[in-house]
């Protein structure tokens, strides 16, 4: 859900001088260094054509110094590098190191901006519901689905996790695929443009849910089974190995 906003902020930078939304092959040689998010956010606010650090000449010297000692190669890896906690430049957001790390803003987004946030981070909190309803700008879920709501997956704005055996799969969905059927599928799996397709009937990936007076697709039931792996160090540990498959 939060996609479009961040577009739209993409989109504004990249008009007011930022981080170009085109990535031209000059472009995607300079981002090849190792700390290049922290160099673009350390430029200055009329941001030229992007290059390397020693020839830019958008950045104040005060700036260009900065940006050559975070890229510069360390050669000791005993303790952090410099700047290593700041690894999203400017924006890095240090406001509450807790379980709603994942909820902040950036920390360097304007007042107007941080409304921005807060409403696509409303709309990824919001409950959708089945039409007709009442509440119009909510309606439109189903006839199939996987949650009402964006957070109900990513709790706390992170990932999900897989569920354990017998249990629920909120946070975790079934991605269904199939393998070419005919030379025209064939073509683009051997020129490494697509992996697989969807199903002709679930398509690419299981509902599990539906609205009133339907059925979901199926449920997605997993069960683990435990193997030894001996590691390099002749330590023998346990790990589980998931086995998907569809019920109901």
């Amino acid at each position: 859900m939060r996609r479009p906003v961040d577009f739209l902020r993409r989109a504004l930078w990249a008009r007011d001088g930022g981080l170009p939304l085109q990535k031209s092959p000059r472009y995607r040689n300079w981002r090849a260094g190792s700390l290049l998010l922290a160099v673009t956010l350390c430029a200055s606010a009329t941001a030229g054509e992007p290059g390397p650090a020693a020839s830019r000449t958008d950045l104040t010297p005060k700036d260009q110094a900065r940006v050559l000692a975070v890229t510069r190669p360390t050669a000791d890896f005993s303790k952090p590098e410099p700047f290593e906690l700041m690894q999203g430049g400017a924006g890095t957001s240090e406001k509450d190191v807790n379980r709603d790390a994942f909820s902040q803003s950036s920390a360097n987004i304007t007042f107007e901006e941080e409304g921005t946030f807060k409403l696509g981070n409303a709309l990824f909190r919001k409950n959708w519901v089945s039409s007709p309803s009442s509440t119009q700008a909510s309606d439109g879920l189903g006839p199939l689905f996987n949650e009402r709501a964006c957070q109900n997956c990513h709790l706390k704005d992170g990932r999900g996790r897989p569920p354990e055996s017998g249990t629920g799969s909120t946070s975790m969905f079934l991605r269904l695929a199939r393998d070419a059927s005919n030379a025209d599928e064939k073509a683009p799996l051997a020129d490494h443009k697509a992996l697989n397709f969807p199903d002709p009937v679930y398509g690419s990936q299981l509902q599990d849910l539906a609205v009133p007076g339907l059925k979901g697709e199926g449920r997605m039931r997993i069960v683990y089974t435990e193997e030894k792996v001996k590691l390099a160090g002749g330590a023998v540990v346990s790990l589980r190995k998931p086995g998907y498959s569809v019920e109901d």
